[in-house]
C-alpha cells in the first residue's frame, strides 16, 4: 500500500500501548510467529539450546510453520499475569510491531474493530505513514509495548 492512498494519510495513525495484554492473551488461540533468529534469541535468552526451545516452546501451524505455544488458557507461553511480558527485551517482531500489521492497518473499519481489543490504539504517540508502513512490513521502530521485567 503506497503511503499516498493509505486511509490513514496524511495524519497517520495513533497507538500507546497500555500494558493491558490483550493482544498476548486468550480468549481465542492465536499465533505468534518465529524466525529462526529469533528463536536463537530467546533460546539464549532462556540459557538453553534451541533444541529444548523448540521441545518446550514451539510448535507446528498452518503448513509446518514455527509458533510459540499457548498455556491452557490461551494466553503466550511468556505473559504472566501481573508481570506481563517474560521476553518483553527480546520479543518477536511479530509482538513488536503490533497493531501495525497489514491485515489491521487495511481499512479503516478493522482498525476500529481491533481497537475494541485494544485501548492503545488510537490514543498516545503519532505513527507517520512512513513508520507504519515499515512497521507492517516488519522493521522500522518499535511501537510501546507491555512493561517488561
Amino acid at each position: 500500500m503506497s503511503e499516498s492512498k493509505a486511509w490513514y494519510a496524511p495524519k497517520g495513525l495513533c497507538f500507546t500501548c497500555t500494558g493491558c495484554g490483550n493482544c498476548c492473551r486468550g480468549p481465542e488461540t492465536g499465533f505468534v510467529f518465529l524466525s529462526a533468529a529469533e528463536i536463537t534469541t530467546l533460546a539464549n535468552r532462556l540459557g538453553i539450546s534451541e533444541e529444548e526451545f523448540g521441545r518446550s516452546y514451539l510448535r507446528q501451524v498452518l503448513g509446518g510453520r514455527i509458533s510459540l505455544i499457548e498455556k491452557a488458557n490461551l494466553d503466550c507461553v511468556f505473559w504472566t499475569e501481573g508481570k506481563g511480558c517474560e521476553v518483553y527485551e527480546d520479543r518477536p517482531t511479530q509482538c513488536r510491531t503490533f497493531p501495525f500489521w497489514p491485515e489491521v492497518i487495511e481499512s479503516a473499519e478493522i482498525w476500529k474493530e481491533e481497537a475494541v481489543y485494544c485501548p492503545g490504539m488510537g490514543k498516545g504517540k503519532r505513527y507517520a505513514p512512513p513508520a507504519i508502513e515499515a512497521l507492517a512490513g516488519g522493521e522500522g521502530g518499535t511501537p510501546d509495548g507491555p512493561d517488561g521485567p
